[in-house]
């Protein structure tokens, strides 16, 4: 695949830097916050802040009810789109986090998981080549119970907008309206996504999608998709790049994989009682489906697009654009191991969550400049970095005066690696996510203790 243009990654900072609280002392003040959690994203606010009062101010702002969710979004919403052009994958999934020590918390529900907890829906841009741009947008819901006591057959006929599962549509409504002429939107999710609402709402929005198949729904001439997709001859074999699966230590490959694809006119769902969406539409439908191993062992994807399959190069584009949806696995990775999103320590729900958007901001960062490294490695590190940081950083981990210039993105990443553990092994592959954020914690420590900064540039 072809390297999009180059985008410019913000740092957490110039996200929420806009944001308009009216008051500049706390417009200040969460710039402020910002900055401390970035740079020690792992601790508390207590332990982030640099003095006491420092923490007594953040706890001050937090308690503010200046700072909303609703103001914070909107900033990361409209910087989002900022960096957007071309084509833009908004890729959406849904994780829970885990509260169980938080009894005294105030609000607090059930997450899916049947704990204490919250499950937090987000939507992250992320370009055709890979690279990781912004978080987007993100919701977040409780249970009030651990188990519903709302019966099945009821669920299935409450419209759409009543559902937990609306939280995959409701990014389509929220984006669509703001994007200029210039992005091309492709939605892209996991089985979960998998609703004739999400493509009718993406068709009316006019925002392509790519969605794994879960439902095995039926045609207009009351067959099934499934059955039909798997009966269609398969027409190319192609080479997949599939991802590494680190909760399960399955390192990334490649894997033979034999293509079929055809359209399929799909019915609409028999107990959907809404009268706005049509009796049926067509779907590009698409099978991957790995050869040469045995069937308990092979992978095999249904996708459903909108995305036009005139031949097998437009298919392999599909496929490829699916396989950044695991970017959004390594996004909530560096969420909770690398934040310490499910050890947040506030009293009330509302606050949990305005950190929570805090933290996911900066996971994006995280990851955004770990794979800038291994998809644009020439790039100039001042992009990303400022003096003081990329000077810091040289001087630090090279123990000699920094040069003229910047140097690349490949030899940053390197640099804040080493500091993250990073062996350097000439088996290794690039520095991971977990040694970045390890290096960078390291790095801004650094800075903060002036480390670097009294030898003469």
């Amino acid at each position: 695949m072809q390297h999009d243009e180059k985008m410019k990654i913000k740092h957490p900072r110039d996200v929420f830097e806009k944001v308009e609280l009216g008051d500049k002392r706390l417009d200040k003040r969460l710039v402020k916050l910002v900055d401390d959690i970035t740079n020690s994203s792992r601790a508390s606010i207590l332990n982030a802040s640099p003095t006491r009062l420092d923490a007594k101010a953040a706890y001050n702002l937090l308690s503010n009810n200046k700072l909303t969710i609703e103001k914070l979004s909107d900033a990361i919403l409209k910087s989002a789109i900022e960096n957007m052009s071309g084509t833009v994958l908004l890729i959406e999934d849904t994780t829970d986090i885990n509260l169980k020590g938080h009894t005294e918390t105030e609000d607090l529900g059930y997450s899916s998981a049947r704990h204490l907890g919250i499950q937090v829906h987000s939507v992250i841009a992320v370009k055709p080549c890979g690279t990781p741009l912004s978080l987007v947008l993100q919701y977040y819901h409780t249970r009030p119970e651990k188990k519903s006591s709302i019966s099945k057959s009821i669920k299935d006929s409450l419209p759409i907008e009543e559902k937990e599962s609306y939280r995959f549509v409701k990014p389509i409504e929220d984006i669509a309206t703001q994007l200029p002429d210039t992005v091309h939107p492709v939605v892209v999710a996991d089985r979960e996504g998998d609703m004739y609402e999400l493509f009718d709402r993406a068709k009316k929005m006019k925002m392509d999608f790519v969605v794994r198949a879960f439902q095995n729904r039926n045609t207009e001439t009351n067959e099934k998709v499934l059955e039909q997709i798997r009966k269609t001859k398969p027409k190319a074999t192609i080479t997949v790049n599939v991802p590494r699966n680190p909760s399960k230590n399955i390192p990334s490959r490649t894997a033979e994989m034999e293509i079929a694809y055809c359209q399929i006119a799909v019915a609409k769902p028999r107990k959907s009682k809404n009268p706005e969406l049509p009796n049926s539409m067509t779907l590009n439908v698409i099978r991957v489906s790995e050869t040469g191993v045995p069937d308990n062992k092979k992978i095999e994807w249904i996708l459903l697009t909108s995305l036009p399959i005139n031949d097998d190069e437009s298919v392999k584009q599909v496929i490829e654009y699916y396989t950044q949806r695991w970017k959004i696995e390594r996004f909530h990775y560096v969420l909770k191991s690398g934040c310490n999103a499910e050890k947040i320590q506030q009293r009330t729900l509302e606050k949990i969550n305005t950190i929570l958007l805090i933290y996911s901001v900066i996971a994006m960062f995280i990851m955004s400049i770990t794979y800038i490294a291994r998809i644009s490695p020439e790039t100039p590190c001042d992009e990303y970095f400022d003096v003081v940081t990329w000077k810091t950083l040289y001087i630090t981990t090279q123990k000699k005066q920094p040069p003229d210039k910047p140097y690349s993105m490949a030899d940053a990443v390197k640099y804040i690696g080493e500091l993250g553990s990073y062996k350097r092994n000439p088996s290794d592959g690039p520095p991971g996510l977990k040694s970045i954020w390890k290096g960078l914690l390291l790095l801004y420590n650094f800075i903060e203790l002036d480390a670097g900064r009294a030898l003469k540039w």
